[in-house]
């Protein structure tokens, strides 16, 4: 894809197309000069050595020189501040984060730069600064790949607030966790984590946890029902984490084909 121009103002682009068909009439049969076969602009060197520079335009060409240094200046200090945030977070083994973190700062720096000083006409204008925002969400969501999972996962606890889980501290200072278990009477019903896990009715027997006579088994049998819609749900939100970062990617990758030529000035 290549970059295309861009519209301006009305007015400008009319002045545009007025000055473009202008020359394209005076390029007609009637005018030609000379013809030869060769490169477009094999003979402009040549034309310019012949011709003599006045001392006005040799001034003009260093003060633009100078102003072009200037601004060269002005911009490297400026980007030291602009940046040094995103620089400061930067390392070398960092591959997908440290990119990430480069494209939303400059995004964002061009966003702000595009709303101030952008002089495409207004619809076009708009559309870059949307599409060059909704960039930045994608790559905010992209940038913590777990959080996808966090997220999912969050949102099927919530519904389930009353589970807990069983916490077990070791002589050597290790925690571990383990399983979901929800109160029934004076003990928990629930499944252990890991190999061979222990299903059923638990109470706490001299300190230890330990599978115990339910005092309903009617009740301790709905609960397991209710404990395996749980994890149905905890599967399927790990599932749809990764087709959300699935859909991220694949709407970065069509924003950044339709849309990357088209963030400049």
């Amino acid at each position: 894809m290549l970059i295309r121009s861009q519209p301006l103002e009305k007015m400008i682009s009319y002045k545009l197309e007025l000055g473009s068909r202008v020359e394209y009439e005076a390029m007609t049969e009637q005018n030609i000069t000379s013809q030869r076969i060769g490169k477009m602009f094999d003979d402009i060197l040549e034309d310019h050595q012949n011709r003599k520079i006045g001392f006005q335009k040799r001034m003009a060409w260093k003060l633009r020189d100078i102003r072009g240094k200037y601004y060269d200046f002005r911009y490297a200090v400026r980007n030291r501040f602009k940046w040094r945030k995103t620089l400061s977070c930067l390392r070398p083994w960092e591959g997908f984060s440290g990119t990430i973190r480069v494209m939303q700062t400059h995004l964002r720096d061009y966003i702000e730069t595009e709303e101030k000083y952008g002089h495409a006409a207004v619809e076009f204008k708009n559309n870059k600064i949307a599409t060059a925002r909704e960039t930045v969400e994608l790559l905010d969501r992209i940038l913590e790949p777990n959080d996808y999972a966090h997220r999912r996962r969050e949102e099927v606890d919530a519904k389930y607030p009353d589970y807990k889980s069983l916490i077990t501290k070791y002589k050597n200072g290790g925690t571990s966790v383990s399983g979901r278990f929800i109160a029934q009477g004076v003990g928990w019903v629930g499944m252990e984590s890991g190999k061979n896990p222990r299903e059923g009715y638990f109470e706490f027997a001299d300190g230890r946890f330990e599978l115990a006579d339910s005092p309903d088994q009617n009740e301790t049998n709905r609960l397991l029902g209710e404990l395996a819609e749980y994890n149905k749900e905890v599967d399927n939100a790990y599932k749809q984490a990764e087709s959300d970062s699935d859909k991220d990617f694949e709407q970065l990758a069509l924003l950044l084909k339709e849309n990357l030529y088209s963030w400049w000035d």
